[in-house]
């Protein structure tokens, strides 16, 4: 979990979520994020509430912090999947590609931050479809998520993936295996690529509008 934080045991918990309905019957659209979209990160996490806000980052982060991990996300390694509704970020995954390890898998972890009104919609488990992909692409041969013991839909979301989960210090971890890329897979992220450079200019248009003009 980035930035940094220490959990508390005096957290809130997060109930655990329903079962959710699909993707498809949601406005809005999911593409790959670029680095002129720093902004509206910040602002995607600035919105999210205080719940929210803990869950993700695993203990309490500043909104200068947010910021600071806004920037890494569009300037390292890192790779980054949005959700967009009327030109808005609502909801991103993140993959941070981990240090080599002798013997070990080439690994990455995902990282997910759902604004409050779109939680429980099936967004988290479509944004995880495409985060698969990126890691296929790149060679990543297992994914991990790292998140509190009482965040009841990233343990939903990581058993709906099968994901080995296992208790490490106050955190829980869920492991799974990303396929091989093919020519398929890296098609596909590559006509990805071209939809995201015009939509993000069509998001940032739409973000221009009054809100009662987006949408038309």
């Amino acid at each position: 979990m980035t930035p940094s934080a220490a959990p508390s045991s005096a957290a809130p918990r997060a109930p655990l979520a329903p079962p959710s309905p699909a993707l498809v019957r949601l406005p809005g659209h999911i593409r790959k994020l670029v680095p002129a979209e720093r902004e509206a990160i910040l602002a995607h996490l600035l919105r999210l509430d205080p719940l929210s806000r803990f869950m993700r980052f695993g203990g309490v982060v500043s909104d200068s912090a947010l910021a600071r991990h806004a920037t890494r996300l569009v300037s390292g390694e890192a790779s980054a999947i949005g959700y967009f509704v009327e030109g808005d970020l609502r909801a991103v995954a993140e993959l941070h590609p981990l240090g080599t390890r002798p013997g070990k898998p080439a690994a990455a972890e995902a990282a997910f931050s759902v604004e409050r009104p779109w939680q429980g919609k099936g967004i988290g488990s479509a944004l995880m479809k495409h985060l698969v992909l990126l890691a296929q692409n790149r060679g990543i041969e297992e994914l991990q998520v790292v998140f509190l013991p009482n965040n009841g839909p990233m343990r939903n979301l990581a058993v709906h993936h099968a994901a080995d989960l296992q208790l490490d210090d106050e955190e829980m971890v869920g492991r799974m295996r990303a396929p091989r890329a093919t020519l398929f897979s890296q098609a596909r992220e590559f006509i990805g690529d071209i939809f995201a450079v015009f939509s993000s200019a069509a998001d940032l248009q739409e973000r221009m509008l009054p809100p009662h003009l987006r949408g038309n």
